[in-house]
């Protein structure tokens, strides 16, 4: 909205408008009217010393007398300026006055001086040449360059001398504000450095606050940032207002007027606090003694944080320059606190980056430093996670009575909740092994344990098997993991006997199933990372490229053809984001 101007002080139109640029105007007006013209302040003081229309007035005005009586007559016409009543000095020179006006306040008089067309006789010439000293020849030579109309009419010269008085006028007005922007983007330059220096939020807001106040000239201000999850705005700094003010109850900015408006971006002027129907405590203002208010948007980069108000001790007009600073001031501490926020964001992240770095480590410390050396087997494993930490894990488990326990698992999500998922299953699962050889049991044992320290929605897939102590059988249950593929031979068949995933039903039971290996067999398990693995077009790897290769690879040995596998993988997805955690098991059956 437009805000209503306020009067202030008249400096020295030097003070805004050089004085050299004050000569070239007259001048150039004086050389085109063969008039005399002189700026003069408001008390008929001179501002210019004249610019003369001819040389017979140059030789006039110059002299001691000239120049005393021009001045005299300069003071004289300024005061009755705004009356235009001509004047005439100088033997034949009328004067005439056109006020230098801006906003009502007077800066200055132009002087116009033009002489009659009718050049004065001889014996008259002879006669002012004695009166004012000066050389009659020079004189009589000057009479004859005199010729008064070639610049225009009168009444054409004093309506230009009007247009120039409001160009000087003009150019005041534009100094003017020129200046006043300069020291206001000084004060936001100030505040901005100021800003610059801290990244803690209340310091920012009460630095502001403070600020407002110094730099405008204003009784008290306030900070309120929306809180978004209530649309409470809460003060958050303050200065110069009373405890009584600001206990004064709640502001919501749904029920706030001017405080909406802000927010939609409008500078809100309001006369009186008392009386303006949008104020929500008219009492609490009125003993506070504060009267005028001017509240402008918090906003950086399209982000509104909250409002920025200042209030006056008595009734007062701001100036759209003001309203401009104010808006400045609001908008670089928004941006201070925007940025301060993002560094508290930042730090917390840091100190939460940390401890999933760490949470990683440990949750890798749970996974095998190294496959177990067992006669007639060889192990080869891959872990690629898609954080810092994942849900993927696998493990080798020295089985009671038996040979060596294998497992793969993948438990749902990402992240530090599918870890410690990750954590629990595997817990359960070594409980379990380590006690009974019965794999129909442990998977069982394992689904009650999740089933009761889990939600519903939390489950995991899990493969596990036991090879014999000879290593020529291998005992399994899969519990809706990817199945696993065996490599007999030339044929490659998948490991479907168990059941549904672990952590849904409590009483589901799962099948086993016990199948002869041979040398030269391999058993490959992967987690869904794998297949489902997907490029730039958005393909998945799937089942399909998985089992080539495996073809491709099988006479690789365990750890090798598991690495070869991840990069078989990782060369069709390319530089596309990875979104799963990728583990690989491969166990060969050597002789």
């Amino acid at each position: 909205m437009d805000l209503p101007r306020s009067e202030g002080s008249v400096r020295m139109l030097t003070d805004r408008v050089s004085l050299d640029v004050l000569h070239k105007l007259q001048d150039r007006f004086a050389d085109l009217g063969r008039v005399t013209v002189c700026l003069c302040r408001i008390d008929g003081e001179l501002i210019t010393s004249p610019t003369w229309g001819s040389p017979f007035s140059a030789l006039i005005g110059t002299s001691p007398r000239g120049r005393e009586e021009f001045a005299r007559a300069v003071r004289t016409c300024v005061k009755g300026v705004l009356a235009r009543v001509p004047l005439l000095c100088h033997e034949g020179m009328t004067l005439h006055g056109s006020p230098i006006l801006s906003e009502g306040r007077r800066l200055g008089v132009i002087v116009v001086g033009t002489r009659s067309p009718i050049p004065p006789p001889l014996e008259k010439v002879r006669e002012i040449a004695l009166a004012y000293d000066c050389d009659v020849d020079q004189l009589l030579a000057g009479v004859d360059q005199i010729d008064p109309y070639n610049g225009g009419a009168p009444d054409a010269i004093h309506r230009f001398a009007e247009v120039l008085a409001d160009t000087i006028a003009s150019l005041y007005v534009q100094a003017e504000a020129i200046d006043r922007q300069l020291t206001d983007l000084r004060a936001v330059h100030e505040l901005s450095h100021m800003l610059a220096g801290t990244v803690d939020l209340q310091e920012i807001l009460d630095t502001t606050a403070r600020r407002v106040v110094e730099t405008m000239a204003v009784k008290a201000s306030i900070i309120r940032l929306l809180k978004e999850d209530t649309g409470e705005l809460v003060t958050r700094a303050v200065c110069h207002l009373s405890n009584a003010y600001l206990k004064k109850g709640p502001v919501m900015l749904r029920e706030n007027a001017v405080d909406l408006a802000a927010f939609s971006g409008e500078a809100v002027y309001i006369e009186n606090m008392a009386t303006d129907p949008r104020t929500r405590y008219p009492d609490e203002a009125r003993r506070a003694g504060i009267v005028s208010g001017l509240c402008v948007p918090m906003t950086f980069r399209g982000q509104t944080v909250g409002v920025l108000r200042a209030y006056t001790g008595e009734k007062r007009v701001f100036a759209e320059s003001e309203a401009a600073m104010l808006r400045s001031i609001a908008s670089q501490a928004a941006a201070a606190i925007i940025n301060g926020r993002l560094h508290e964001e930042n730090v917390e992240s840091e100190r939460f980056q940390r401890q999933v770095t760490v949470a990683g480590q440990i949750q890798r410390r749970m996974m095998p430093e190294s496959p177990p050396r067992v006669k007639g087997l060889a192990f080869g494993c891959v872990y690629d996670p898609s954080l810092s930490v994942g849900g993927d894990f696998y493990d080798f488990i020295e089985a009671p009575n038996a040979g060596v326990g294998v497992c793969i698992a993948d438990v749902v999500g990402k992240g530090i909740p599918a870890a410690l998922m990750m954590a629990s299953v595997r817990s359960a699962l070594r409980a379990h092994a380590t006690l009974t050889p019965e794999i129909e049991s442990i998977m069982v044992e394992v689904n009650r344990h999740m089933c009761r320290d889990t939600l519903v929605s939390e489950f995991a897939t899990m493969f596990y098997g036991v090879f014999s102590r000879d290593g020529r059988s291998f005992s399994y249950s899969n519990a809706g993991h990817p199945h696993p593929l065996w490599l007999h031979g030339t044929q490659i068949r998948m490991l479907e006997a168990g059941g549904m995933v672990v952590g849904v039903d409590p009483s589901a039971t799962f099948d086993c199933e016990t199948i002869d290996v041979e040398l030269g067999d391999a058993i490959v398990m992967v987690t869904d990372g794998v297949t489902e693995a997907m490029d730039f077009e958005g393909r998945l790897y799937g089942q399909d490229r998985l089992l080539k290769s495996v073809k491709k690879h099988r006479d690789l040995g365990a750890h090798p053809m598991a690495q070869q596998l991840l990069w078989d993988v990782r060369r069709f997805v390319g530089l596309a984001d990875q979104s799963d955690d990728i583990t690989i098991v491969v166990t060969k059956i050597l002789g």
